[in-house]
């Protein structure tokens, strides 16, 4: 299992502290204000360049792929690159500074976009460019429009769902998998170093979905407000004594979980059914959703940096609104329970897409999690960088 390392998440939140102080001056950057109305399309086809922070692309590349194929007036290849969403801060900072902005569209996590929207880092994208974008009011279920409306428009909600916190855990070795986050607690503790998840700044959605969600299940007054937390912080010091080292990814604790140097590992729906369906794990590993589950917003966002060409933030926009269309989201089901825009249908998927989610999708599951929880939107804004901070003092750096 990769481990992470308390003060290498420290150097890097302190890096964007530095940015931050950077971005905040107003001669920041010498890039040129973004158009004030919506830009035209280039007049021959661009190499679109797209930076994915969160893993996003395991759920939208077939879309982007296929609106390159449906527009080659527009888009003449694609090239796409990863990172981090502690990384990208500072990445598109370094890019404007230069006057060399070479990412068209990033995309991130919510906790990633909080932190591009603090920097001033990206366009904001509504309601400046509405007439070029769907509108959410009119698109979106309840949920998402609620999350996108809590970002200022700073970005664009293209795939997600209420999901996690679940546990996902080996049958052959945990009978009675906890129920609680007080359950989990004794578990963990007759259990040292069996439980895992992802550090929490490394922008990990079980992990931040966990975190977020521990407020509402354990009674902190001001959920929204990490800075308040003091039943979360409290409960996750003492969690924190029995929880196996860090990982530095999500997946390196389904890894974990697979070769048996874990028995319990936090997840969420979207997660099991890709690990599931690419062999990680097989049919000995269930999901555990708590009593009285709460789940946390999962959203996955298209932003544009400051400094991209007028002609490319147009074929941005172009594409943001085909990723939200309902046929391209069914493209997803196999990975998803539930979309951010209304009118998808299981139906709309392919025969064989239908089929991996029958067998990996754990439906039933899913169905039953959606009706009984209640939805919370996660921590965003401001809020996202305290969180990391005092987790990184907290938590990761008493291991």
């Amino acid at each position: 299992m990769t481990r992470s390392h308390p003060t290498a998440l420290a150097t890097a939140l302190a890096l964007l502290v530095a940015v931050a102080a950077g971005c905040a001056a107003p001669d920041r950057t010498p890039v040129a204000a973004p158009p004030t109305t919506v830009p035209d399309l280039p007049t021959r086809p661009v190499t679109l360049r797209i930076l994915d922070v969160s893993g996003v692309l395991a759920l939208a590349k077939p879309i982007i792929e296929n609106f390159a194929r449906e527009h080659p007036q527009l888009v003449s290849s694609v090239r796409y690159e990863s990172g981090t969403p502690t990384d990208v801060v500072g990445k598109l900072y370094a890019q404007q500074q230069s006057g060399n902005v070479t990412d068209d569209l990033v995309l991130t996590g919510t906790e990633g976009l909080s932190l591009l929207a603090k920097q001033q880092t990206v366009v904001p994208l509504l309601p400046g460019y509405a007439s070029a974008l769907p509108d959410p009011s009119a698109v979106m279920t309840p949920a998402a429009r609620q999350l996108q409306a809590a970002l200022d428009g700073t970005g664009m909600i293209i795939s997600g769902q209420p999901d996690g916190p679940v546990l996902a855990y080996d049958t052959r070795t945990v009978p009675h998998p906890p129920k609680t986050p007080q359950e989990l607690l004794a578990w963990a503790k007759a259990h040292p170093g069996r439980f895992g998840y992802a550090a929490v700044p490394t922008g990990s959605g079980p992990a931040n979905q966990f975190t977020d969600a521990l407020p509402h299940m354990l009674g902190d007054t001001s959920p929204a407000d990490p800075a308040t937390w003091t039943r979360t912080w409290a409960y996750l010091a003492e969690l924190n004594r029995y929880t196996a080292p860090y990982a530095t990814k999500t997946v390196d604790t389904f890894d974990a979980l697979a070769r048996g140097s874990l028995d319990i590992v936090l997840t969420e729906t979207g997660f099991d059914v890709q690990m599931k369906a690419k062999g990680v794990l097989g049919d000995q590993f269930a999901l555990q959703a708590f009593d009285d589950p709460v789940t946390i917003e999962v959203a996955q966002w298209a932003a544009v940096p400051r400094g991209v060409a007028p002609d490319r933030l147009a074929v941005c926009l172009a594409l943001i609104t085909y990723l939200l269309q309902p046929r391209q989201q069914a493209l997803t089901i196999p990975f998803r329970a539930a979309f951010p825009v209304r009118g998808v249908e299981l139906s709309m998927a392919s025969a064989d897409a239908r089929a991996q989610y029958q067998r990996f999708g754990s439906p039933d599951f899913n169905e039953r999690l959606l009706a009984t929880a209640q939805a919370k939107n996660p921590v965003v804004g401001d809020h996202v960088q305290v969180k990391y901070d005092i987790w990184n003092r907290s938590i990761g750096a008493k291991r």
